[in-house]
């Protein structure tokens, strides 16, 4: 009880600081993004991005560690966040499933499904000093980028590997030439792969004929990726979603795409 209602209190403050409203919804319903992470992580944070950022001298707080279970949201696709990996890529193939008005409920039989790759491990570790999202980082963080993945950090060699990685003292790293030397031929690694999804919608209007129930489906990621893959321009929400994982998912269900509001 004692730590439920600190959390609870945790969760209260982080939304007065951060402008989120109230804990719920008044309209739709749902929680907000404190109280989300509550009760997915423990930690009553307003960010989803993984660990902490420094914006302009202020600390913002994101998910310390990887969950249990995971989330991702509608709002990523249409780029007003980004979802680190900790939460991408649970310890279970659950995740809670946010659009703009609902959150519901997808998971896998699969478990090998949440399992971090070694291009999902390296990002995760690049993005948390790719604050902005732009895809570099400066050369002054290459030793903590490396030590978060538990990488040689000794003098010579990060002086070494400075050179390497910025031949023309830019100052900044970019991720595809870190990936390169770091991580060469991950991509080549890859395999298309099949697995079962179902997904879960409370609300019986959101369901064909006001029946809730669980859907099924069966996921293929591809290997290759083309322009039609791109998030922003899925046919229906929940593909747009699920891009944010896995860009190149195809979903075959088994009665039509289901709802996510």
């Amino acid at each position: 009880g004692q730590w439920y209602l600190r959390s609870v209190r945790e969760a209260v403050v982080s939304t007065q600081s951060t402008g989120e409203g109230s804990l719920i919804h008044s309209k739709f319903g749902h929680s907000n993004q404190s109280l989300l992470n509550l009760m997915l992580t423990g930690a009553a944070v307003p960010n989803v991005f993984d660990g902490a950022r420094d914006l302009g001298g202020i600390e913002l707080a994101g998910i310390k560690e990887q969950s249990e279970v995971g989330y991702l949201t509608l709002l990523e696709a249409l780029r007003f966040c980004q979802v680190g990996e900790n939460l991408k890529c649970p310890k279970f193939p659950i995740w809670v499933l946010g659009s703009e008005s609902h959150t519901t409920l997808l998971f896998s039989t699969d478990t090998a499904v949440s399992a971090r790759s070694p291009l999902q491990n390296a990002k995760a570790a690049f993005d948390q000093f790719d604050v902005e999202g732009n895809g570099f980082i400066p050369t002054t963080d290459l030793p903590k980028v490396l030590e978060h993945l538990q990488m040689v950090t000794d003098d010579d060699y990060i002086s070494f590997m400075r050179d390497r990685l910025d031949p023309d003292s830019s100052g900044i790293i970019l991720f595809p030439a870190f990936l390169e030397e770091f991580f060469p031929g991950v991509n080549q690694d890859m395999q298309e792969r099949q697995f079962p999804l179902f997904h879960y919608n409370g609300l019986a209007q959101s369901n064909i004929e006001g029946r809730v129930e669980l859907r099924g489906g069966v996921a293929t990621v591809y290997v290759e990726y083309n322009s039609l893959m791109d998030a922003g321009t899925a046919p229906n929400s929940i593909l747009r979603v699920l891009r944010t994982k896995w860009p190149t998912i195809e979903i075959q269900w088994e009665s039509g795409a289901p709802s996510i509001d």
